[in-house]
């Protein structure tokens, strides 16, 4: 089995990125061969809606990084998709990756191939941090991602959400949400 992290955070050593490596470890310890992708070290374009995808199965526009993880999409088993809230959202990194991912959605909703018929459809899981005690800031971030994770044709296994990192009394290193992140990429390969 093999599982892809993408790390979505320009902070490389963050929260974020803790609960990534913890959920990676957690899937690499039930067998899983782990990789992990941190997208400020990579040159992704924005999307300039030129519709050139809808006519293949990639972006063709633009000759930066996406073809990594184009690549990677359909090579692995799982993918846990990891970044900050910003704002109530997924950081610019992440919703750039996301944004230029439109050729899965014309592959599976206009040319109607479903890339995984026949097949175990591969699995998503989305890990966050947010500053802000509130489960709701969440919420705008979950709906992209569940719509990315629709859009290149994975199944939606949940997320693992830690809330309130602005409190420095409590040191995410110290929270469940790092066991949780475990289990739930342990989970990932079963």
């Amino acid at each position: 089995m093999r599982i892809l992290g993408i790390q979505g955070s320009p902070c490389l050593k963050g929260n974020t990125a803790a609960l990534l490596d913890a959920a990676l470890r957690g899937a690499s310890e039930s067998g899983a061969d782990v990789e992990r992708l941190d997208l400020v070290k990579l040159d992704i374009n924005p999307c300039m809606a030129c519709h050139q995808c809808d006519s293949g199965n990639s972006c063709r526009r633009h000759k930066d990084d996406m073809g990594v993880i184009y690549k990677r999409i359909r090579e692995v088993d799982a993918i846990v998709l990891a970044s900050p809230i910003y704002f109530m959202g997924v950081t610019a990194q992440t919703k750039a990756m996301i944004d230029r991912c439109q050729c899965f959605w014309i592959e599976k909703y206009v040319d109607k191939i479903r890339f995984y018929d026949g097949k175990r459809r591969p699995r998503g899981l989305f890990v966050s941090c947010a500053g802000s005690p509130k489960q709701v800031v969440f919420e705008p971030a979950i709906h992209v991602v569940k719509a990315f994770f629709a859009a290149i044709d994975y199944q939606y296994s949940g997320q693992v959400l830690l809330g309130f990192t602005d409190d420095e009394a409590l040191p995410v290193r110290k929270r469940s949400a790092l066991q949780e992140a475990e289990v739930a990429g342990k989970h990932l390969c079963h």
